[in-house]
């Protein structure tokens, strides 16, 4: 099990990935749909879109950044499952 402390270093170094235009806000969204016990939904349904996105039926090139947001979602799975 991971101790108190690591946990939180670690979920401060997971927001501080996140986009800047979330973190204005009084409180940010990801701390209030972690409080609300659905942040692994919102993970799974991140790297699902981002995956999507990136499928190859698009003929689209794949998108680094949003490979960068899947791992991103999946450290959050990682930490808090």
């Amino acid at each position: 099990m991971v101790k108190r402390r690591t946990m939180d270093k670690l979920w401060k170094a997971i927001k501080a990935k996140g986009s800047a235009h979330y973190k204005g806000a009084e409180v940010e969204p990801l701390d209030l749909i972690k409080a609300g016990g659905m942040l692994q939904d919102k993970a799974v349904s991140d790297i699902i879109k981002y995956a999507y996105r990136n499928r190859r039926s698009t003929g689209k090139p794949v998108n680094p950044e949003d490979i960068e947001k899947i791992k991103h979602y999946a450290s959050m799975l990682e930490l808090f499952t």
